[in-house]
Formats: C-alpha cells, structure tokens, sequence
C-alpha cells in the first residue's frame, strides 16, 4: 500500500535564545549541553563547543534544542559539502571528521554490547571506506503536494516535513542529475494526488526508476512518463494499486560481485553501498573459511547477495529467504550465472526450520543477514543446529548485541568483529560479527 506524504505544521519560533556550553557527544553524534540542571541535547554541535541555541522540546523525558549559531567551533569541525545539512534527516555529522565518526560508531557499538552483559569484545577493526561521497546507488524520494504542484526531496529528521533537494552530494551522480528533470516530470502530471514515492537505483548498465501511485494514471500521464524514460534512457516502474508493472525497461537491472551478476527488481533490498558490499562479501568467505565442497547454509539470503560469490567459491549453497518473489529471484540469479549447486527456499524463519528437508543433513557452516529487527525468532532454531562458524552480518547493533547474548549462552564464542562504516556522515553502523563453537 502506498503511504502518502503529509507534511506537519512547523513549530513555533518563540523561545528564547540561549548560549550553552557542549560538553559531550552521544551515541547518536549529538551534542550534549545541560540546562535548568538537566542534559539538552543539540544536534549539530561537538564537544567542548559554545553554541547558540533555541529550545525546541522539553518535557519529562528530555530536552532538546536547535543550534543557532556556534559561538566557539571546536578545532575539529568540518565544513558541511551539502548545503541542506540543518534540515535534511540524512547525513548529520557531515561536521564531524570522519575518525571521530568511526570512534563514536565504535564506542556506541561497545556501549549496547555492555548494555547486555557482554564486557569483553574482539578487536573492532573497520572495512575499508573508499568514498564518503556519490556512494549510494539507491535512494527513495517523498513527494508533497505543493500549491498546484509537487515537492521532491528527503525528510527531516524525525519529522514528516520535507526537505525540497536539487541534489544530493551522497548519491551517485546519475542518480542526483535526474532530481531535478524528474521533479519538473512530475509537476506536468495531471495525477499529483495519486503519487506516492520514487525509488532512484543506479543498476550496472543505467538507472533504474519506480514510481508509486494509487488509482489509474490517466493515459496522458503514462504518455509523459514514457517519453520521459525514453529522453532519459531510464527504466522506468509504476507501482499501483494492482501490483508492479515495466513501463520502459531498455536494458537489465543487475549488479555485479566479481564476475557475479545478480540481477534485481525496483523494490528488491540491495546494498546501498556498493565498495562496501564486495568487502563484506570477500570477508564472509574469509571468515567461514569453509573447504571447496563443504555446504553453507544462508539465511535471509534475500536475492543470493551472499549466496551466489560463495557457491561460485565452490561451496554447495542453501538460501533461505522468506519473501517468495526474492526466492524466485535468487534461483533465476543462480541459474543465470550457471550455479547449479546453490538452492533456494522459501521458509518462515520464526517456526522450527530444523525439520525442513533442506535442514535434514545439518551444516557446520552458517551465514545470517537478517534486517533490522534482528534474528531473535530464528536463535532457538540456529542454535540447536549447533553449526562449528556462525557469521552474523547486522545493519543493526542493538539487535545483534541482543542476539549475541543468546549465542553466548548456548557456548559460541565472539571471536572475529568487523564494522562497516556502510552510511558515512550518519550515526549508523554496521557490522559483521564470528561466532565459533568449541
């Protein structure tokens, strides 16, 4: 179902200014200053910073702040490269350097693994990050009726305003030249009400486009969309109501790993990063270190991301997955690059998947890439199967950290932790953690 964009009301500006000195950073990278007693949190400011501010929220629980001005910069910040920093929800700690930004990621990573009782951690090493700019080979934009037209842009953080971009400095070039013509195309539709959101993927051979909508777009609507997909040589995708339908598709939508085509639908979960993405990929087959012909069990296994370079390694390969389209997916990905050895299945990974045929003959070696609610479901189940390694790559520490714990208990032990610095500019962190049972 399509959700729509309904921007709020702004707030009102008539607090008074205060001047506050940052004594901390948190783990989100806001700064944090203290006020009537009480910490403010103030995002955008470092430590050891005087700043400017307007209180923004204050209740029981915290307060908060919106920085104004900085009075004394720390000898550390960096001047933004996007001039939409102070609104845009996306990369907030473009100030910080990009050191200070893996130690904060690191100590907050070693905080929620306190947090649940694990004081003791591997070395935390980092993949390396070739580019902190033009890496993101997808993205999706929220449209707002505006007037007698539409907004394209992001949303601010933590709010349903949205931010009207003519560029974006993380996205990849080709995908940040078609912001603007692409807002222009949709301002000469006649179904402005009827639109959702647009996804923006930049695919191996040209750039992909999905549109979301509700109803019927009329027939001059689809004719402008077309021509438009033509001019630009975009595929372009229409999301309705019915279902996904190719609209103008002049070339395959496919990533590559190596030799490895995986080829992929609008609306299929890929690796944003793609430098990133091989790295993780190269490390998982490092780590498992499984002999030529020993199989692995992938769980989650989405479109084969992991599962296809690892059975081109030479290693039978199962991938579970949920969803039955990526199941589908990933078998015509396996078939396409003549992997015969890599299966595919769809399984609800919350019920008992031991007694599955698949799962009769056990596995000593196991990979799980589960999204951000994390594996805890799936942990009663993995554990019986008592695999000897256990990779579990996470776009989440607070569900790996709880995840972990079970691990723990059931007598693997931690004993190789990578993080990935998959989002620069951000307070996200990713991470791929080895579980090995003596």
């Amino acid at each position: 179902m399509v959700q729509f964009f309904k921007e709020s009301k702004p707030k009102p500006q008539n607090q008074p200014l205060l001047d506050v000195a940052v004594v901390d950073v948190n783990m989100h990278g806001v700064g944090v200053a203290r006020y009537q007693g009480r910490p403010l949190l103030v995002p955008g400011a470092l430590k050891g910073e005087q700043v400017r501010v307007r209180l923004d929220v204050q209740n029981n629980k915290y307060q908060t702040a919106n920085l104004i001005k900085v009075l004394k910069p720390a000898a550390t910040r960096q001047k933004p490269f996007c001039r939409y920093v102070r609104d845009c929800g996306g990369c907030s700690l473009q100030h910080m350097p990009a050191d200070d930004q893996r130690t904060l990621k690191a100590d907050a990573v070693r905080r929620l693994f306190a947090r649940q009782g694990i004081d003791q951690l591997p070395e935390l090493t980092w993949l390396e990050q070739p580019q902190t700019q033009e890496y993101r080979r997808a993205a999706r934009l929220a449209i707002r009726l505006q007037g007698k037209g539409v907004a394209l842009g992001f949303r601010q953080s933590q709010s349903h305003q949205l931010v009207e971009i003519e560029h974006c400095g993380v996205l990849r070039p080709a995908l940040s030249e078609l912001i603007t013509p692409l807002r222009q195309l949709l301002n000469q539709l006649k179904a402005l009400k009827q639109l959702g959101h647009v996804e923006l993927y930049d695919a191996a051979e040209g750039v992909a486009l999905l549109l979301r909508h509700t109803g019927t777009l009329p027939p001059r609507d689809l004719e402008l969309l077309l021509s438009f997909a033509q001019t630009k040589h975009v595929a372009l995708f229409l999301q309705g109501d019915t279902g996904r339908r190719p609209l103008h598709v002049p070339f395959s939508l496919y990533y590559q790993i190596d030799n490895i085509k995986l080829s992929f639908t609008p609306g299929d979960f890929i690796q944003i990063n793609a430098a990133l993405n091989g790295q993780m990929v190269s490390q998982a087959q490092a780590w498992l270190a499984a002999e030529p012909g020993v199989p692995i069990l992938d769980l989650f296994c989405g479109i084969g991301n992991f599962s296809l370079p690892l059975a081109a390694a030479g290693n039978p390969v199962i991938g579970v997955e949920g969803v039955m389209e990526m199941v589908e997916q990933a078998r015509g990905n396996a078939e396409d690059n003549n992997l015969s050895h890599a299966s595919f299945y769809r399984t609800d990974l919350a019920s008992d998947f031991t007694q599955e045929p698949w799962a009769s003959e056990g596995f000593e070696h196991v990979l799980l890439d589960p999204g951000r609610a994390g594996a805890e479901q799936v942990m009663p189940y993995l554990c019986q199967m008592a695999a000897k390694r256990l990779l579990y790559v996470s776009c989440n520490p607070v569900t790996l950290a709880q995840d972990s714990q079970v691990l723990l208990a059931a007598g693997y032990q931690l004993t190789r932790m990578c993080l990935i610095d998959m989002f620069p500019h951000t307070a996200h962190c990713e991470a791929m953690a080895l579980f090995e049972l003596s």
